[in-house]
């Protein structure tokens, strides 16, 4: 812990979980309770002081403190100090007009004022983008434009901020099903396709309707408006590359790491080897995020780079399951065609059953067959289920069958002892009476 004053003290305790993603901030949340061996520093865990965790600084910006007893719970969040710093430093000069730029130039601009360093890897990133009145802005925002413009990525390490196409490694490792991963999830998000944009340019006007219209129809994108383009054809590429017509899919998963097998080392930005035979995945994918923790026992999660499924995809897996569909089902009645029907020799069925209908069944009731007798329902709605969700059976009487029948139940009540017949139902009042007595006897 590093308090603004600039007090040190080591916070023992406390658990911490770091969350980092491609051009997306780096956070830690840290929780624990106060406690005499740790109390020293837990009187600087406040806004604005920091924590060191694994030789990076993260500011402290949400807090949140609860009673436990007689101490107190502490749960807070740090963002990456570099992400604050570039946030809170203001670059007010302004390029005037449309300039280019080289990466380098741009990054001098958006860092001036900062204590960060830069260095990039120019391999694949145009030499140099168009940018209209650069600066005015915070730190952060302009670092922001520049990789969005170029194309790139940035990662920071100590005081400098490394700028590429991909900070990545190209890997061998292999995230398996049932070999090294726990609870994998798919994310499919259709919520934001559109098939159908339009564009407006100096003088010229483009539209573009996706291949997938023809399953989905018309849905209209926010028009291209930008008058650097006086040629139709530019134009029309540019609203193309705009036009979300696309599935993403996210794979999410808990990676179980297995040290003896040499798979141990996997980074954000790395590309691994995907097989989720669940899924129908075998492909190679990027870890996007990723989600560690400071108990070694805890496997870290990942999250890895979208699998994209594009317009002409869809609408031909679509037509496939289409033509299919078609060959059994008749498009105008909706009904099985009885040509997708074969009939053995020796096939029966009941007097009135056509096999190219399909039968609908009405929910049953205690009177009315359905899609299962009338006394199977009578029998069903006389189940009994607990708070837990398992059937609840009640307990026999002399009268009433339960866990056993009645005529047992008035068999167990009456037991021959001897000559005596005990009625087992007041033994319990017996035994207490005893109990009693012998109590009394060992106070005399």
């Amino acid at each position: 812990m590093h308090s603004l004053t600039g007090s040190v003290e080591l916070l023992a305790g406390f658990s911490v979980t770091r969350n980092s993603g491609i051009n997306n901030e780096k956070t830690i949340s840290v929780s624990g309770v106060r406690t005499v061996v740790n109390e020293h520093a837990v009187a600087l865990i406040k806004n604005d002081n920091i924590f060191e965790y694994k030789s990076e600084f993260y500011v402290i910006k949400k807090l949140n403190t609860k009673p436990i007893g007689e101490s107190i719970k502490i749960e807070a969040t740090a963002v990456h100090k570099m992400f604050i710093d570039l946030r809170d430093n203001y670059v007010y000069d302004t390029q005037k007009g449309e300039k280019a730029y080289r990466p380098e130039a741009a990054l001098e601009i958006a860092l001036s004022g900062t204590p960060y360093a830069y260095s990039v890897d120019t391999t694949g990133l145009p030499t140099s983008v168009t940018i209209e009145n650069f600066g005015d802005a915070n730190s952060l925002s302009l670092l922001e434009d520049i990789v969005k413009k170029f194309g790139a990525e940035f990662e920071c390490v100590q005081n400098v901020i490394f700028v590429a196409k991909e900070i990545a490694r190209v890997t061998d490792n292999q995230i398996r099903y049932k070999f090294n991963v726990q609870d994998p999830q798919q994310e499919i998000d259709t919520s934001d396709i559109k098939t159908y944009i339009r564009g407006f340019g100096k003088g010229v006007e483009a539209e573009y309707t996706s291949p997938l219209a023809s399953v989905l129809g018309i849905r209209h994108a926010d028009p291209v408006r930008d008058n650097r383009y006086t040629i139709k054809a530019d134009l029309l590429e540019r609203i193309k590359s705009e036009l979300y017509d696309r599935i993403d899919i996210s794979i999410t998963l808990t990676y179980v790491e297995l040290l003896e097998m040499g798979i141990q080392d996997i980074r954000k930005g790395d590309y691994v080897w995907c097989i989720l035979d669940p899924f129908g995945i075998d492909v190679q994918l990027r870890v996007t995020e990723k989600e560690d923790y400071s108990d070694p026992s805890k496997s870290p999660k990942y999250t890895l780079g979208t699998l994209t499924k594009s317009s002409t995809d869809i609408v031909s897996e679509f037509n496939r399951t289409k033509k299919v569909i078609g060959k059994v089902i008749d498009g105008t009645t909706g009904k099985i065609k009885s040509s997708a029907v074969t009939i053995g020799q020796y096939t029966q069925f009941e007097t009135g059953y056509d096999p190219s209908q399909i039968p609908r069944y009405s929910l049953a009731s205690t009177t009315t067959d359905g899609l299962m007798s009338a006394a199977d329902f009578t029998k069903l709605a006389s189940i009994v289920l607990g708070p837990d969700g398992q059937v609840t059976i009640a307990l026999a009487s002399e009268t009433n069958n339960g866990l056993m029948s009645a005529a047992d139940f008035t068999k167990l009540k009456h037991i021959k002892v001897g000559t005596e017949t005990v009625d087992i139902s007041t033994l319990p009042q017996q035994l207490e009476s005893i109990n009693q007595r012998l109590t009394a006897l060992e106070n005399k």
